[in-house]
């Protein structure tokens, strides 16, 4: 085989190529950042990687032919057989920390951070509260792991009141034998009641989010997929376009990505309907993947209960 393009102005064209080859890579991770361009992102990535490759076949310097081949058909077996493997799990966990907590309706305490060394909320329809929402909840329990109100295994820190500064210290109360985290104090809320979160209600928090963070965790671990090689997380649907991505990280719902990696995409179930409905190639190409989709069951596989547990707590700070 010959060793390289020694024609005149080889050098120029395959500097000109390596630069075609960046255009079109950038140009496809760019439409990869949308599910609606996506796919076409793919094929503009693919094709920059197959003209620097076959550049690099031409290049002068270029002699391991023999090596480079192998390289390349060990690394396509590879990936062939690993994009033909999408694994998917069912977390139920996560419908019921939204719906067990009240959807997004007036009067319910959708948002609440940390200001001025204290706690406080809004409340959509602007008015007295009158209970809390899913988002409002995981909110509330990252906006107290970082005031030290909950620790890191998820107790309310009664025993501590008289580290607090006044008003936090107002905010932790015991009542016989439940812990108490006061989001609204008797006659805050709506007919002069109080919004509380008790003990129980943590740990139930606890429970519902180390099923996920445990669920995200096995998929993880079956696939070898470490966070660093994460290079995106998409939050779908009505829970997820709502939820802050800060305090679904401070609790461990989800993974401690940088939070560029990690985005909204609405109703994504609908998107896919819509393609599905106006374009044959989205149907038959959702029905390839779905064919390929290996569904995990947590319930059965014996490496779950570990990671559960261990996700059962939250990150320390």
């Amino acid at each position: 085989m010959p060793e390289g393009l020694h024609l005149p102005g080889a050098a120029t064209l395959i500097q000109a190529s390596y630069f075609v080859a960046a255009a079109l890579f950038i140009l496809g991770l760019k439409r990869m950042s949308s599910p609606v361009t996506a796919r076409g992102g793919i094929v503009w990535a693919g094709l920059g990687m197959l003209v620097a490759t076959l550049i690099t076949f031409l290049s002068p310097q270029m002699h391991n032919y023999a090596l480079m081949t192998v390289a390349i058909a060990i690394g396509g077996v590879i990936a062939w057989v690993s994009g033909k493997r999408v694994a998917m799990t069912d977390m139920p966990q996560m419908i019921a920390l939204y719906n067990g907590m009240g959807g997004g309706a007036a009067g319910a305490i959708d948002r609440v951070w940390v200001d001025d060394g204290d706690l406080r909320f809004h409340v959509l329809g602007d008015g007295p509260p009158q209970g809390i929402c899913g988002s409002g909840l995981i909110d509330a329990v990252a906006a107290a792991l970082d005031l030290g109100l909950i620790d890191w295994t998820g107790l309310i820190q009664i025993e501590r009141r008289d580290r607090f500064a006044p008003a936090l210290a107002a905010r932790l109360a015991e009542r016989g034998e439940e812990r108490l985290l006061i989001l609204a104090p008797r006659g805050g809320a709506s007919g002069g009641g109080e919004i509380v979160l008790t003990q129980d209600d943590v740990r139930q928090v606890q429970l519902a989010k180390g099923a996920i963070g445990g669920g995200i965790r096995m998929l993880q671990h079956v696939l070898g997929v470490p966070d660093e090689a994460l290079t995106d997380l998409m939050l779908a649907g009505g829970f997820g376009n709502y939820l802050s991505i800060r305090s679904a990280v401070r609790i461990g719902l989800i993974p401690p990505l940088p939070a560029e990696r990690i985005r909204y995409v609405g109703n994504a179930a609908a998107l896919g309907a819509q393609l599905a409905l106006v374009s044959e190639t989205e149907r038959a190409r959702a029905d390839r993947l779905a064919r390929s989709i290996e569904h995990l069951s947590l319930a059965t596989h014996p490496d779950f209960q570990d990671l559960f547990v261990e996700a059962m707590n939250f990150p320390q700070a």
